[in-house]
């Protein structure tokens, strides 16, 4: 009986572990991840200000950095980096995931500006889920300048672009183009040349 009741409390904990996976979404306190269901593949990007400075009306920090990494469990290893300065910036740490609607995240190290706004080497960081998504990939601009599109053909372009370093939160890549959505100080939706963004 106590070797039925054991295999059964055994069971029953391995698929609660196997149940937790990672959601796509808005997240709080500006932190944006994305799960690829088809290569186990996370992208995000964490945004954060405090503090004003009275002159310019604008955050006097902020707290920047992009996040990939490839989910092999509970608990697995990131990258992070300010999106344009890979090579100085790189920090490696981890992420957990503590159900499906909550992440822990922590570094070792602080990116530059995180230490006025948001720490995350004195101790895990935790993140709950406040907005689901359709988001397969979040990536960022690698070329100079990349215009919108108002279908996957090249023919359509718009006036409208964006520049090195910018953040887009990709729900579909179809003939080299993604659809995805851009939030500046207005929310813009189109088509990106694959080409223009950075390797995931």
């Amino acid at each position: 009986m106590n070797k039925l009741l054991l295999t059964f409390l055994i069971l029953l904990f391995a698929n609660l572990l196997s149940g937790q996976k990672l959601i796509s979404g808005e997240y709080d306190s500006g932190m944006r991840l994305s799960y690829d269901t088809s290569s186990n593949i996370l992208t995000g990007y964490f945004e954060s200000y405090t503090g004003l400075d009275e002159e310019t009306q604008n955050p006097k920090f902020s707290c920047i950095f992009y996040i990939e990494g490839k989910v092999t469990g509970k608990k697995f290893s990131i990258k992070t980096y300010y999106p344009e300065d890979k090579k100085d910036d790189m920090i490696s740490g981890t992420i957990e995931i503590i159900d499906n609607k909550t992440i822990k995240i922590s570094l070792p190290e602080e990116h530059g500006g995180c230490w006025n706004v948001q720490h995350f080497a004195d101790k895990p960081e935790e993140f709950g889920l406040e907005k689901k998504t359709t988001w397969t990939q979040i990536r960022y601009i690698d070329n100079p300048k990349s215009y919108f599109y108002k279908d996957q053909s090249n023919t359509n372009r718009t006036k409208i672009y964006l520049l090195k370093g910018d953040i887009i939160c990709v729900d579909k890549i179809a003939n080299g183009k993604a659809f995805c959505t851009y939030f500046g100080k207005k929310i813009t939706k189109g088509w990106i040349n694959i080409s223009d963004l950075n390797k995931v």
